[in-house]
């Protein structure tokens, strides 16, 4: 927890703001730990499932010229490999490899390790609550921003 006290009551706007300073933080320290750049760890965890680099790209938010790089790099290490697409040769589809899959997990677990704490007081229904507005969140600014 940090020493600086929160301002007694935050707009809406102001508290994503907060919760995006806290996530990149929180990313940026568990990726690290896992020997991954924040990058490199998103990559991973949307190749949970074999994906195109297109559809990495729109989940990326990124150009499809950066996501090859980062796969490029990623299968370097060893993280995932390419194979040709089920339906369309053309297409490149992205798969984790073991070790890949291993710090993806991890990635995971260390994330999940950071709120474990206040989750455990949590109901399940709190729980649901909480996931049903955050992405609803995320979803309404992907819409607006893409």
């Amino acid at each position: 927890m940090s020493d600086v006290p929160a301002p007694a009551a935050l707009s809406v706007p102001q508290a994503l703001g907060r919760l995006r300073v806290a996530l990149n933080n929180s990313f940026s320290t568990a990726s690290r730990e896992a020997g991954l750049t924040p990058q490199q760890a998103e990559l991973l965890c949307y190749a949970l499932t074999p994906r195109s680099i297109g559809e990495l790209a729109g989940l990326l938010h990124c150009d499809r010229s950066n996501v090859s790089h980062l796969v490029d790099r990623a299968a370097t290490r060893g993280l995932l490999a390419r194979r040709p697409g089920d339906h369309d040769a053309r297409v490149s589809m992205i798969e984790l490899t073991d070790t890949g899959r291993t710090l993806a997990t991890d990635f995971l677990r260390r994330l999940d390790d950071l709120t474990r704490d206040l989750r455990q007081s949590w109901t399940p229904q709190h729980t649901t609550a909480a996931t049903d507005i955050l992405t609803e969140i995320a979803e309404t600014l992907e819409t607006r921003t893409t």
